[in-house]
């Protein structure tokens, strides 16, 4: 594909449930999930053992819940931080002439704020380089430019889709 897919959608049809009881986590299936069938190219078990396929799934799945762990744990660290602020994603649409509209706010959201970033205390700023938070913040920052762009090329699919439906 020519869009990344994330890996919460690309674990499909396979998902970890977490059985407390015994601390551990099991790997389930949906079975309604319509590439699962009898008999199918990729065999969920040789016989009682995993086959390959399944082998690769709940590797996938368990990277999949480190991932998540580690984001819940960078989250929190925001959070104790106070790092967050919320934003407003907005678009101003123009009219065939090229002239701006009134802008549309589409959404809110929450984001590392620069200035709380900035008046963080010396130690805290030396503890996020030590623990690699301080790169994982910058590149959120800098996804956050691409927000624009991404809104705009929204729209503009969405402009085109009624015109080539009609063609």
């Amino acid at each position: 594909p020519d869009a990344y897919v994330p890996a919460y959608v690309r674990r499909y049809p396979f998902v970890f449930a977490n059985d407390p009881s015994k601390q551990r986590l099991l790997l389930c299936i949906d079975r309604a999930a319509p590439f699962v069938v009898e008999g199918g190219q990729s065999p969920l078990f040789n016989g009682d053992e995993p086959s390959e396929y399944t082998k690769m799934a709940m590797e996938f799945c368990n990277s999949f819940e480190q991932e998540r762990h580690r984001t819940e744990s960078f989250v929190k660290l925001l959070i104790d931080l106070d790092l967050f602020e919320v934003r407003e994603a907005m678009f101003t649409p123009r009219d065939a002439q090229g002239n701006a509209q009134p802008a549309q706010r589409l959404a809110e959201y929450y984001a590392v704020s620069e200035a709380k970033l900035k008046e963080l205390p010396a130690d805290k700023l030396v503890e996020l380089r030590d623990n690699g938070a301080l790169g994982q913040i910058y590149a959120h920052l800098v996804s956050l430019l691409g927000w624009d762009r991404l809104v705009a090329m929204a729209f503009a699919r969405q402009i085109l889709q009624p015109a080539a439906a009609n063609a």
